[in-house]
C-alpha cells in the first residue's frame, strides 16, 4: 500500500509538505510548481489519502527523546523537571512512557517507530528532527520556542520575560545593564553540540537595550549554562568594569545554575549583591530563595511544560486532530532581593 512517505520521497519534499498539501492548509508556504508535482506523484502512485476520523490503533506509549545527559541534569535541573513532568503526567493517563534515548550518550532510536508518539526534550539539529519524524510523525517539541509549524510545540516565552526584567530593571533606574548568557547549541543525530544563532534572551536583550540606544557589546558575556561558567564570566565582567568610567549597576543572567557561579565571583571579589550589581534570572530552581540574597527570576513552569507535552502527545495517539498546535506556558516573576533602585 502507497504511503505519505512514498508520495514525498518521490515528490522531493517531507512527509509533513506532502500532508498540508493535500490538507489545503492555508498557513503553507509552497510553490505552485511544489504543489502540482505533488498532485501529479499522488495520481501516479494511486495514493489514497487516509478518511478524516479513521481510526488505526496506536501504541499507547511514548518515547522521549533528549537532549540532556544524565549528568547535565544534574548540574542543570531544569530539564530533569519537564521529564519528571512527562512521566507523572504519562503515569496519569495511562501511558508508557520509560523509554528515554539520550542523544548527547549516543543512543540509538532504533524502535521509535512502533511508539504512540514521541516528545523531543531540548534543541535538536533541524534535520535531525526531520529524521525522527519521518520514523514516527506524532512528535511533539519541548522547549523549542523556534519549533515549525508542522510540529506540536510546548515553550515558554522567555523573550517576554526578558522584556519584563529589562523594563522592571529600568524602571528603577538602571541604564548600564550587562547581560551574561549561554550560548545556543542544538544536537546533531551524533550526539554533537552545534552551535546556532543567539539565544533567544540574549536576542531579547539586544534588540530592546538597542532601541533604547544604550546596548553595549562591551557589556555582554557569553559561554556556558553552567555555575563554573557563571563563575568565569562573573570574573570576566569585574575584569571588564576595571577599564570603564562606568560599570553596569545590573545583570540579566540566562538561568539559574548560570547566576550561582555570578553570584560567587562577585562575593568573592567583595561585591554587594544588591548594592553594587542588581541581578534577574530565569528558573526559579529551589536553591535561589536560600541564596544570600535571595535571587528575582522568573519561574518556569517545567512540570506544566512536561504535563502539557504529554496531552498533546495523547491527542496524537488517538487521533483526535491532525492540525499542530504550540502552547506556551506562562511565567511569572519572583521578586526578591537581589535587586534595588539606583540611586541618583
Amino acid at each position: 500500500m502507497v504511503g505519505i512517505r512514498d508520495v514525498a520521497r518521490k515528490a522531493g519534499v517531507s512527509p509533513a509538505t506532502v500532508s498540508r498539501v493535500l490538507n489545503e492548509d492555508p498557513t503553507l508556504s509552497a510553490t505552485a510548481e511544489t504543489r502540482a508535482r505533488i498532485y501529479d506523484v499522488v495520481k501516479k502512485l494511486n495514493y489514497q489519502k487516509p478518511e478524516r476520523g479513521a481510526t488505526k490503533k496506536v501504541n499507547a506509549s511514548i518515547g522521549l527523546i533528549t537532549a540532556a545527559s544524565e549528568r547535565g541534569e544534574i548540574e542543570d535541573p531544569y530539564f530533569r523537571a519537564i521529564r519528571l513532568g512527562i512521566e507523572a503526567e504519562a503515569k496519569k493517563l495511562r501511558l508508557a512512557a520509560n523509554r528515554i534515548y539520550r542523544v548527547s550518550e549516543g543512543v540509538s532510536l532504533k524502535g521509535i517507530e512502533g511508539l504512540g508518539a514521541v516528545i523531543i526534550l531540548g534543541n535538536l539539529q533541524d534535520t535531525f528532527i526531520q529524521e525522527i519524524y519521518e520514523k514516527n510523525p506524532r512528535v511533539v517539541l519541548v522547549d523549542d520556542a523556534s519549533a515549525a509549524e508542522t510540529f506540536d510545540a510546548v515553550y515558554t516565552d522567555f523573550e517576554m520575560i526578558t522584556r519584563s526584567h529589562l523594563e522592571r530593571l529600568w524602571q528603577l533606574g538602571h541604564r548600564k545593564i550587562a547581560f551574561i548568557g549561554g550560548k545556543r547549541t542544538v544536537k546533531t543525530s551524533e550526539g554533537k553540540d552545534l552551535l546556532l544563532s543567539e539565544d533567544v534572551r540574549y536576542q531579547a536583550y539586544k534588540k530592546w537595550m538597542t532601541l533604547k540606544g544604550v546596548f553595549s557589546n562591551e557589556e555582554v558575556f557569553l559561554s556556558g549554562w553552567g555555575a563554573k561558567d557563571g563563575l568565569e564570566m562573573g570574573e570576566r565582567l569585574l575584569r571588564r568594569c576595571e577599564t570603564q568610567k562606568e560599570k553596569p549597576t545590573a545583570i540579566i543572567v540566562a538561568s539559574d545554575p548560570i547566576a550561582i557561579g555570578v553570584y560567587r565571583a562577585l562575593q568573592k571579589a567583595g561585591k554587594s549583591i544588591p548594592y553594587d550589581f542588581s541581578l534577574a534570572s530565569f528558573d526559579n530552581i529551589e536553591v535561589t530563595e536560600f541564596l544570600t540574597p535571595p535571587l528575582t527570576t522568573a519561574n518556569i513552569e517545567t512540570e506544566q511544560l512536561g504535563k502539557m507535552a504529554v496531552r498533546l502527545a495523547k491527542e496524537r495517539i488517538n487521533n483526535e486532530r491532525d492540525v499542530p498546535i504550540h502552547v506556551v506556558i506562562p511565567s511569572k516573576i519572583i521578586l526578591r532581593e537581589s535587586e534595588i533602585p539606583l540611586d541618583k
